[in-house]
């Protein structure tokens, strides 16, 4: 494969970032032993790095960028993020840090994509998405723009992006608009600034095929053939449960940051995560998936976690409401099927 890839890591003891790196590269090199790979990263992560030999030896070049100091973790890699095009030369392939490389990418090399190319942000056209409202008020409210006419919104967890002058002025606009987005608005993701790039571009952001980014966390759709699976940071304000699989419940990075190493373990359920999803486990449909992730679902999973007794006070209020609801839909049914009584009255 002569197309490089490229890694974005910010991480520090507190978190699981350069685990999952580790995790990703070795899937990567189990495919692409040689290929050239490129880690784009800051001074205090880069002594991590060296002090885990094992990770170290499979990277072809760390590339160290200065950074504001009272940036934290999350600014600092969506710095990186948004100027990647403008610190490396030449074409590149990057990839998030919570994926698992299950095939090989040497298709990469001959995909047709002029500048910028992204899997959509699950698998759709933008009108689909379960956050269509909310992410064209939230563009709006940001920018004052109106992104209601996008075919797609883009995922960029995986990005194809030819070194060109376009390209290098799309990243630095990406940039300037998400420093708006984080400093002005209080919005630090990096998708919705890049949704207002590509609208102001006329939507010039090209399809991957989605086999380079398979969404597993909201979507199964491309699973089986799926060359990157991207298992996404998904937080409990979400979902009470991420144990369906040893990589969203991080029992992967955490025996590998427990180790400082790739265990035998670890190694068989990276070679076999497509297999390693656990049971009982299902897939929802998108009315199920819209409740899921609604912010009435999100009270109550809170008050859950947070107050055993706020929950079961609310458990048993919903209870009684339904068999409330049953009882009265059971009467309803009885009463329509009841035969109508005639009465005849007569007159002296």
């Amino acid at each position: 494969m002569k197309t490089p890839i490229v890694y974005v890591l910010i991480s520090s003891e507190q978190d699981y970032f350069l685990e999952e790196f580790w995790v990703s590269l070795f899937s990567l090199r189990q495919f692409h032993p040689k290929d050239k790979v490129m880690v784009v990263t800051d001074e205090p992560t880069s002594h991590r790095i060296d002090d885990r030999p094992g990770l170290k030896a499979m990277i072809s070049e760390v590339i160290i960028v200065p950074l504001p100091n009272e940036y934290n973790g999350r600014l600092r890699s969506r710095t990186l993020k948004t100027t990647i095009r403008n610190i490396i030369d030449g074409d590149f392939l990057t990839i998030d840090t919570d994926t698992v490389i299950c095939k090989p990418l040497d298709e990469v090399d001959s995909l047709p994509i002029k500048n910028i190319g992204m899997v959509p942000e699950m698998h759709g056209p933008f009108k689909n998405h379960i956050t269509y409202k909310f992410i064209t008020n939230e563009i709006k409210r940001i920018y004052d723009t109106d992104v209601s006419d996008a075919p797609y919104w883009f995922n960029s967890g995986c990005m194809l992006v030819r070194d060109n002058e376009f390209t290098r002025e799309f990243f630095k606009k990406w940039n300037e608009e998400w420093k708006v987005a984080t400093f002005q608005k209080n919005a630090s993701s990096d998708q919705r600034p890049l949704l207002k790039v590509d609208h102001d571009y006329g939507y010039v952001i090209e399809c991957l095929p989605d086999t380079f980014n398979c969404q597993v966390a909201l979507s199964i759709q491309y699973f089986h053939e799926a060359k990157i699976l991207h298992f996404w940071h998904m937080k409990d304000d979400f979902f009470l449960d991420l144990s369906y699989s040893p990589f969203t419940s991080k029992y992967v990075y955490q025996q590998v940051k427990q180790n400082k190493s790739i265990t035998p373990e670890v190694a068989s359920l990276i070679k076999d995560c497509k297999n390693t999803f656990n049971s009982p486990s299902m897939v929802v449909g998108r009315n199920d998936l819209e409740f899921l992730l609604s912010p009435f679902n999100t009270i109550l999973g809170r008050a859950y976690r947070e107050s055993k007794l706020m929950h079961c006070l609310i458990d048993k209020f919903m209870k009684l409401t339904y068999y409330y609801l049953r009882a009265k839909a059971k009467l309803g049914r009885l009463v329509r099927t009841k035969k109508p009584v005639s009465v005849l009255t007569g007159h002296k």
